[in-house]
């Protein structure tokens, strides 16, 4: 088990080793917890985290965040009531050779390593997601790992851990790459869970795509200048790095079938992306909104001026390939999110975390696009929101009518607390509070499951 502390403490020279980065110690099931205020009874389903969990110590001096064992969490939410949270290993190969269990079945030998960033229902089952090769692992309505999967035999390849559903059809589309590869694959997958791939894409530079995004006629991939290197993945440490010598562009992909492969490449800005929080279309334009990392990757640059993230929209021409920045918000933000519904149409609210240029969390906010403004929703001394999830109310009218839930890490208890708040009501008290007696990691991406999505509940 991890010998790093359960406590947030500094016990590291590493940044992703201390405080609320790092590790907990144990697996557990917990069926008794505190609730102030009054769960919605419309929410039926779990409130999925995912993130990094070291089982041993690693080398502080080569360790990354995004490189940690995978550990899920849950809270159970039905009735009006919550009825359990529990936390779990993803139990890709590594961690099942460190916890003496048999290895999960698989369908290819090669499947990949550490499964540690989304989880989220496909075709009506669980899975645990990463990106750059690996297949998904399947897990239960308990949160245990069943197998590796390559969605009964369709995906070719490895997955991606940023799919995005479209709602007007019910597929999900996703850019999937490898580190051991100089294409990527546009894949589409139906309801049924079963993948295929639209198009695939030749970037013999070999770039790191954390996020996609799509439109009504196009899908989109972000070639930015974050590139595999070989020689820091031999060293054990991060493998991708800032490429100075590659040219950031944006691919609009046709969703058409017979045209999918004559893809649009537009000159984009200099920077790093890891995250979209919506793309759609207008009569001659196309609305790209991202977080942008202004040189991310770029080590010289960080040490003399780190950068904060910026929320940004970039209104491309398809016609005269020009692109236009936008900044929407001043604030350092990460981890958008949106009413998922309208992913890939026009909208007018978004909501993100704080993630300051020296990697601390802090309060939500929500952004009012079509006014420009942004509100802030501060959590108290000590108190930091991880990413928020908009949940839309049954029979919503509005596209901000519905709950929106975080995971809040308390360093005053050293405890974390699941909140939902009123959308609508952003700086009002929270609905309900469930106040958790352990602590959860920042990690990555969680996810609203209702128990409609899941086959098994």
């Amino acid at each position: 088990m991890p010998t790093t502390a359960t406590r947030s403490e500094k016990t590291s020279t590493n940044p992703f080793l201390n405080l609320n980065f790092a590790p907990v110690q144990s697996e557990q099931l917990i069926t008794e917890l505190s609730v102030s205020g009054q769960i919605p009874l419309e929410l039926e389903g779990r409130f999925l985290r995912i993130g990094p969990n070291p089982l041993k110590a690693p080398n502080p001096k080569s360790y990354h965040w995004f490189m940690g064992s995978g550990m899920v969490h849950g809270l159970r939410l039905k009735d009006g009531k919550a009825q359990w949270y529990k936390n779990n290993y993803v139990l890709s190969e590594n961690v099942t050779a460190a916890l003496h269990k048999k290895a999960l079945p698989t369908p290819r030998k090669t499947h990949g390593g550490n499964v540690n960033t989304n989880v989220l229902s496909i075709g009506g089952e669980l899975f645990a997601l990463v990106e750059a090769g690996s297949l998904p692992i399947k897990l239960d309505a308990d949160l245990q790992s069943v197998a590796y999967s390559d969605f009964k035999g369709t995906l070719k390849h490895g997955f991606t851990a940023h799919p995005h559903k479209d709602h007007a059809t019910g597929e999900i589309h996703a850019i999937a790459y490898a580190f051991d590869k100089k294409t990527v694959d546009y894949l589409v997958i139906d309801k049924e869970g079963r993948s295929r791939t639209a198009a695939q894409i030749a970037v013999p530079h070999q770039p790191m795509i954390h996020d996609m995004a799509f439109t009504k006629s196009f899908a989109i991939l972000l070639d930015l200048p974050v590139t595999f290197s070989m020689t820091t993945a031999i060293s054990g440490k991060f493998p991708y790095v800032w490429n100075r010598k590659q040219q950031p562009r944006i691919g609009f992909i046709p969703r058409k079938i017979e045209d999918a492969g004559k893809v649009i490449w537009i000159e984009a800005p200099s920077c790093g992306v890891y995250h979209v929080m919506n793309a759609y279309e207008t009569t001659d334009r196309i609305i790209l909104d991202v977080v942008k990392n202004s040189m991310n990757f770029d080590s010289e640059i960080l040490k003399r001026e780190p950068k904060q993230n910026t929320l940004v929209r970039w209104t491309i021409n398809l016609t005269d390939g020009k692109l236009v920045e936008t900044q929407l918000s001043d604030y350092s933000v990460e981890f958008p999110r949106i009413n998922e519904r309208l992913f890939g149409q026009e909208y007018n609210f978004g909501y993100t975390a704080c993630l300051t240029k020296d990697v601390k969390f802090g309060p939500l906010y929500k952004h009012d696009l079509s006014k420009g403004t942004t509100i802030v929703r501060d959590l108290g001394k000590g108190r930091s929101a991880m990413e928020p999830v908009f949940v839309p109310r049954n029979n919503a009218n509005t596209e901000d009518d519905g709950w929106l839930m975080s995971y809040v890490f308390d360093e005053n208890t050293n405890n974390t607390d699941v909140i939902i708040l009123d959308a609508q009501k952003f700086q009002c008290d929270p609905v309900a509070v469930i106040h958790l007696p352990v602590r959860v990691p920042y990690g990555f991406h969680g996810n609203w499951i209702a128990d409609s999505d899941l086959q098994t509940v």
